[in-house]
């Protein structure tokens, strides 16, 4: 890389003691970036190029806890075993009350149903044996593995993992966790993950291989979030990996993706399919997604589609949608920088990173990176955030702060991307979810 295209990029992050210093390389010329490449119909803005301070080594992240055991948040691009939800006990924690159940869906739920005020306020733990769960679909109309358990009210979840760590329970097939309340699952490895109605239930450092969706299908649903979800892998396929969905007469809001990665999903040579990689969407009222310490790799169509409010919403005029902390890339940087098209996929050409217009004015981004366009609309409040779209200032207005338009973004080599955001491996999940 040259000294003249090598240009630097010094990122201020939020909540981070440090400042780091990026390489931007032109190894790898992705030119189309600023413009967005061919339109299918919707417009393209480019991706903004805010970076964090300099994350502590992953293996070392969770060495600071706090009282609870809990580690400390150090923020990253992707999963570095600190992200945790706060109301959950962790594996080990002081005084939490443990109880080792056989690997079956029975089992495992008659602890949940057996839980006591007082274990629940002492922080129960349920550890399941070594073994391989079976799924039974993720169709709203698949038998669910769970349902009807727990309370959204308890002052701490309930805990469900492996008691071998990660990596010693699968999910082989795609499952259905329905109307589970107050429980926290963390640290499987799942085909895909559909949690239906279930508030206050996460879904925590956990590798799934096709996606995960959180619906909410006849009920208001708050606070069902995720905590290092990882689909590391690309691959070929018809359908958006990742959701966040309602029905008519539900709503679903105050939801937290953090230190997650979404690899991107091509689609088939031939095809027609859209792909989102996590796309809000329904006839609910849909609002208050964050995104934070994460990395989304687009499908064909863009990396977030955030769709629009519903016009009877009663929330009209909070937050739509937060991108805090996080990259948000176009399919065509994927394959640029990480992941090249694989036989028999669609050649990625649009490079659109974010498409929908969400709740204008409602919408929020700190300290990000967008490596793609933008859909026109209008922002809440931009600060610290950067894309290499030409007419993100013009197209993409914010209320406070605004977008660092940085062409050079469009250059950026697979050694920029992977000093930002290491990929997941096995090896890297196994020393940092322990």
């Amino acid at each position: 890389m040259s000294e003249i295209s090598r240009r630097s990029v010094i990122v201020g992050a939020a909540a981070a003691a440090a400042t780091v210093v990026v390489g931007v390389g032109a190894a790898v010329g992705i030119g189309a970036l600023a413009d967005g490449g061919a339109d299918t119909g919707a417009k393209r803005s480019a991706p903004p190029t805010p970076e964090p301070a300099e994350p502590a080594p992953l293996a070392d992240a969770v060495d600071a806890v706090d009282a609870s055991g809990a580690p400390a948040r150090v923020p990253s691009f992707g999963p570095n075993g600190t992200h945790w939800p706060a109301h959950t006990p962790v594996p080990g924690g002081p005084g939490v009350r443990t109880v080792d159940v056989d690997c079956t869906w029975k089992a495992i739920g008659a602890a949940i149903a057996a839980a006591t005020d007082a274990d629940i306020a002492q922080g129960l733990h349920v550890r399941v044996r070594p073994g391989a769960l079976p799924g039974f679909g993720a169709a709203a109309s698949a038998a669910p593995v769970l349902a009807n358990l727990g309370k959204a009210t308890w002052p701490k979840n309930v805990l469900v993992s492996p008691r071998d760590g990660w990596g010693t329970v699968t999910i082989a097939d795609s499952m259905r966790l329905d109307r589970v309340l107050g429980v926290t699952f963390a640290r499987f490895t799942a085909r895909f993950i559909l949690l239906t109605d279930c508030s206050r239930t996460c879904v925590a450092q956990t590798k799934v291989q096709t996606g995960l969706r959180i619906t909410a299908s006849k009920t208001d649903v708050t606070q069902c979030d995720v905590y290092e979800v990882v689909m590391p892998d690309s691959r070929i396929d018809t359908n958006d990996p990742f959701g966040y969905a309602t029905g008519e007469g539900a709503s679903l809001s105050a939801s937290t993706w953090e230190g997650c990665y979404i690899a991107p999903v091509f689609r088939p040579a031939g095809g027609d399919q859209h792909l989102d990689a996590l796309q809000m969407y329904g006839r609910g009222f849909t609002r208050g997604l964050t995104v934070r310490d994460s990395v989304v790799f687009g499908g064909l169509n863009c990396a977030l589609q955030l769709g629009g409010p519903h016009p009877n919403d009663p929330n009209l005029g909070t937050p739509y949608f937060t991108l805090d902390h996080s990259i948000a890339a176009a399919q065509l940087f994927a394959v640029r920088t990480r992941y090249p098209t694989p036989d028999g996929a669609h050649q990625a050409t649009l490079a659109q990173a974010i498409n929908g217009t969400g709740e204008p004015g409602q919408l929020y981004a700190y300290d990000s990176l967008v490596l793609g366009s933008l859909y026109d609309t209008s922002w809440g409040e931009v600060q610290r955030s950067a894309t290499s779209y030409l007419k993100a200032r013009s197209k993409n207005p914010s209320r406070s702060g605004g977008w660092n338009v940085d062409p050079s973004l469009s250059e950026w080599s697979a050694a920029d991307i992977d000093a930002l955001a290491p990929r997941p491996t096995d090896d890297l999940l196994a020393r940092i979810w322990r």
